[in-house]
């Protein structure tokens, strides 16, 4: 009789199995190869992991992929608004639209 291994495991190995899991039944197999470092990560390439990793909340392995990549990281996150600056930038842009609509 075989035991259930899965219950042998903590929290987080089981929060991984089943991101693993989620990411190999979700991703497009040019996404895979380019995480498991298959292919060569293209900026382009890095745009798709992070939009299907996103898609199913992927956060470990869409912060492995940021970490493993950090000049694209910094890319992405100054054109897609995940880094500070851009926070910074669209706050900004708020306020201007705020004083506009007050007639400032």
């Amino acid at each position: 009789m075989m035991n259930n291994k899965f219950d042998d495991l903590t929290e987080q190995q089981k929060e991984n199995m089943v991101e693993f899991a989620a990411v190999s039944a979700h991703c497009s197999e040019d996404v895979l190869n380019a995480i498991d470092g298959q292919v060569p990560m293209t900026y382009e390439l890095f745009c798709r992991c992070m939009d299907e990793l996103g898609e199913i909340s992927a956060i470990s392995s869409i912060t492995k992929v940021m970490e493993s990549y950090p000049d694209l990281t910094e890319r992405y996150n100054k054109e897609e608004g995940w880094g500070p600056e851009k926070a910074e930038e669209d706050f900004q842009e708020i306020l201007r639209r705020v004083k506009k609509a007050e007639g400032k």
